[in-house]
C-alpha cells in the first residue's frame, strides 16, 4: 500500500512538471522610443553628418583697451580674462609684447590697466640638477617631486621670460550664451581678490 502512495506521488510530481514545462512565458510588450537621436546631446542635429550643424560664433570684445571694464577673478589668484579686443596683440613673443606697453607695475595705473602682479617677476624654478641616472637631484639629494621642499623665490626687476606668454593663461573673453547655463559663483578669501594677486605672498603657505 505504501509502495502504491509513493509510486503515485511521484507522477503527479511528474504530471506537474510537464504542465509547468508546456506554458509558454508571457511576451514582452515592444517599447517605441520616446528620444529621438537627433534631440541626444547639445547641437539638437543629425548625429551622422555635419551638414546643417554649424558651431557658435564667438563674438569677442571690441571695446578699445584701457575703455573695457574688468572681469572678477574665478578665484583667490585666478588669471583674469582679457576684457578688451587683441586685434593687433597677438601673437605674443619675447620680442614682441605690446601687453607690457600697458599693464607694467609703473605705468598700468595712468593707463587704466591691471598691473603685471610682482609673481611676474620672479623665478620659481627650484635649482635642481639631473643626475646620470635620470633622477632629479637638489644638493647632492635625491628628490622624488621639485614641489617638495619649500618654493624658493628668486625676485628680479625684470619680466621674468619663463612668464613673457601672456595669453598662454589669459585669454578673451566671448559673449556667447553657453549651451548649458552656468551658475558658479567666485568665492574669495578676501573681496580684495577680485582684482589683485597676492600669489608671492602666499607661495608656501601650508608647505613644510
Amino acid at each position: 500500500m505504501k509502495m502504491r502512495v509513493i509510486t503515485g506521488g511521484i507522477a503527479a510530481a511528474l504530471l506537474m512538471i510537464g504542465c509547468s514545462n508546456s506554458v509558454e512565458p508571457a511576451k514582452t510588450a515592444e517599447v517605441k522610443p520616446t528620444v529621438s537621436e537627433e534631440s541626444l546631446g547639445l547641437r539638437k542635429t543629425d548625429l551622422y553628418t555635419e551638414q546643417g550643424t554649424k558651431p557658435a560664433m564667438a563674438d569677442y570684445s571690441a571695446e578699445a583697451p584701457g575703455t573695457s571694464q574688468r572681469i572678477q577673478r574665478a578665484y583667490d589668484n585666478a588669471p583674469p580674462m582679457i576684457p578688451h579686443d587683441v586685434e593687433g596683440l597677438l601673437p605674443i613673443t619675447k620680442e614682441n609684447n605690446a601687453c607690457l606697453g600697458c599693464h607694467m607695475p609703473d605705468i598700468a595705473e595712468a593707463m587704466g590697466a591691471t598691473p603685471i602682479p610682482a609673481s611676474h617677476f620672479a623665478n620659481f624654478r627650484p635649482d635642481t640638477s639631473l643626475a646620470a641616472d635620470g633622477k632629479i637631484t637638489k644638493e647632492g639629494k635625491e628628490v622624488d617631486n621639485t614641489g617638495d621642499f619649500k618654493m624658493i623665490v628668486k625676485k628680479s626687476d625684470h619680466l621674468y621670460q619663463g612668464r613673457f606668454n601672456c595669453s598662454q593663461c589669459h585669454a578673451p573673453q566671448a559673449n556667447i550664451a553657453p549651451a548649458v547655463a552656468n551658475t558658479f559663483k567666485p568665492d574669495y578669501q578676501d573681496e580684495t581678490m577680485k582684482n589683485k594677486s597676492d600669489l608671492l605672498d602666499v607661495l608656501n603657505v601650508g608647505v613644510q
